[in-house]
C-alpha cells in the first residue's frame, strides 16, 4: 500500500474514531505523549493515539539501513503543541518517547507505549471557528507495548 494513502487513511480513522468515540470534559482516561528533546522532556495530551506494526517492504526510510519492519503511531491532539511539533521537526535522529494512558478511575490498567528513533511521517492540521484539531503521523525504528518488544 502506498505510504501517502497509508497515512490518509490513519489520519481519516483518527478522525472518525473521535467523532464516534469523543472523550467528554471529565475525562476518564488520561492519554499523554512525552518526549525527549535534549535534556528537556515536553508532555503533550492526546485525544487519542492508534498504533501500527508491520512487516515487509511497504516502506523504508532511505537513511535507515536496518530491516524492513515499519512501527507506526497515528496522534489525535486537541491542539497543536509548537514546542513537540519544533522537536520533531528539527530531529535528524528521530526522538525517543512513551504515550501512556491512565484510567483515572482506577478501574482499567494503565498502558505503556515506548518508542525509539520516532520521526514526523505526515501532519494535519484542522481549525474551524469552534473546533481544532493537529493529527501526527509517526515512525519508529522500535515499539515496546506494556514491556513487550515488537519485532
Amino acid at each position: 500500500m502506498n505510504k501517502k494513502i497509508l497515512s490518509l487513511l490513519l489520519i481519516c480513522f483518527c478522525f472518525l474514531t473521535q467523532i464516534s468515540f469523543g472523550q467528554s470534559d471529565d475525562k476518564r482516561t488520561k492519554i499523554e505523549i512525552s518526549i525527549k528533546d535534549g535534556n528537556k522532556t515536553i508532555t503533550v495530551p492526546l485525544r487519542s493515539a492508534t498504533v501500527s506494526f508491520t512487516k515487509g517492504a511497504n516502506y523504508k526510510d532511505p537513511e535507515d539501513k536496518t530491516d524492513n519492519r515499519s512501527y507506526f503511531f497515528s496522534l489525535d491532539f486537541e491542539k497543536q503543541d509548537i514546542n513537540l511539533l519544533r522537536a520533531f521537526a528539527t530531529s535528524k535522529n528521530g526522538l525517543d518517547g512513551q504515550i501512556t494512558m491512565v484510567d483515572t478511575y482506577g478501574k482499567t490498567p494503565s498502558r505503556k507505549f515506548e518508542f525509539k528513533g520516532a520521526k514526523l511521517d505526515s501532519l494535519s492540521d484542522q481549525l474551524t471557528g469552534d473546533y481544532s484539531s493537529s493529527y501526527f503521523s509517526l515512525y519508529c525504528s522500535l515499539i515496546i507495548i506494556d514491556g513487550v518488544t515488537i519485532q
